[in-house]
C-alpha cells in the first residue's frame, strides 16, 4: 500500500497559489479501499457519550484518538494499516511542501519533530462549513475520504483572498474572499494543505443519503496545546507560535455561526 500510495503523491501536482496544497483522487488500491469502508462505522452506528461535535447542528461525529470507540476501532487491521500509512507518509509529504515550509514556518520550527495523529468522522446529509482556518498548531493537514457521495452537493472549496492581510482571520467575511478552485469528493479522495495562516476553506451542502467518512490527519508542531485531547479541541488553538504571518478571530459572531452549521 505504502509504495501505491507514494506513486500517487509524487505523480501529484503541488499549487502553491492560493496556498500550498494538491490532491490526490485515488490515496490507497481498490481493494485496499474495499475492506477498510468495511469496517468503518456507519453515523448511526456511534452511539458513544463521549463523540466530538463540532457544531451545534450535529451533522457531524468525530471519534477522537483517545475516545473509547476510536481505539477499539484501532485494533482492527484495515483501520490500524491507514494510520500507519500516514506515518510512513510523513517524511515524505514533509519533504514535498519543504520549500513553502522554509518560507513561511519561522525558522527555528524548521527541523522540529513533527508529531502525527488522525481523527475519524461521519457526516450525515445537512452538513455545512463556511470559510475558515483550522488550527494553528497543525503544519499540515490532510483529508481522507474513503466515502461519500461525490454528485450529492459536499465540494470542497480553496478560497483565495482578494487582498493580503497584515493579520489574518481565523473565520473570515465573505466579501473578502472569492471562490478558486472546487472539489467533488469522490471514495479515495485525499486532499493535503500546508496549515498557512491564509489557506482559507469549506464545505458547500452535503446532501448524500449515504453517510460521508473521512480521516483527518495532522502533522503538528510540538505543542501540550495538541487536538488529541478533547478539551483541547473545545478551547481551540489560534496561537500563532510557529507561523511567520499572524492570525487572529476578527469576528465572534462569525465564528458563533460557523459552529452552529
Amino acid at each position: 500500500m505504502l509504495n501505491y500510495s507514494l506513486k500517487q503523491i509524487n505523480k501529484s501536482k503541488l499549487y502553491t497559489k492560493p496556498f500550498p496544497y494538491f490532491v490526490v483522487k485515488n490515496l490507497i488500491p481498490k481493494e485496499t479501499l474495499k475492506k477498510l469502508n468495511g469496517v468503518l462505522p456507519g453515523y448511526e452506528d456511534i452511539t458513544e457519550k463521549k463523540i466530538y461535535f463540532q457544531s451545534t447542528s450535529g451533522t457531524k461525529k468525530t471519534l477522537l484518538p483517545k475516545s473509547i470507540r476510536y481505539k477499539k476501532l484501532q485494533k482492527n487491521k484495515h483501520f490500524r494499516e491507514l494510520n500507519i500509512l500516514f506515518k510512513d507518509l510523513k517524511p515524505h509529504i514533509l519533504k514535498k511542501f519543504d520549500n513553502c515550509i522554509k518560507e513561511y514556518v519561522r525558522k527555528k520550527f524548521h527541523k522540529v519533530k513533527f508529531s502525527q495523529h488522525s481523527t475519524f468522522s461521519v457526516m450525515k446529509k445537512g452538513y455545512i462549513k463556511s470559510a475558515h482556518l483550522d488550527r494553528r498548531d497543525h503544519l499540515i493537514h490532510v483529508l481522507y475520504y474513503p466515502s461519500s457521495q461525490s454528485n450529492k452537493g459536499g465540494e470542497i472549496k480553496i478560497l483565495r483572498l482578494k487582498k493580503n492581510k497584515k493579520v489574518y482571520d481565523i473565520f473570515p467575511s465573505k466579501k473578502d474572499l472569492t471562490s478558486h478552485k472546487k472539489y467533488r469528493v469522490k471514495d479515495n479522495f485525499c486532499l493535503f494543505t500546508l496549515n498557512v495562516p491564509w489557506s482559507y476553506h469549506s464545505v458547500t451542502k452535503y446532501n448524500g443519503t449515504k453517510d460521508r467518512k473521512y480521516f483527518y490527519i495532522v502533522y503538528d508542531f510540538p505543542t501540550d496545546r495538541g487536538g488529541t485531547k478533547l478539551k483541547n479541541r473545545q478551547k481551540g488553538n489560534n496561537q500563532n507560535d510557529f507561523w511567520n504571518s499572524k492570525v487572529q478571530v476578527a469576528s465572534v459572531k462569525r465564528k458563533s455561526k460557523f459552529f452552529s452549521e
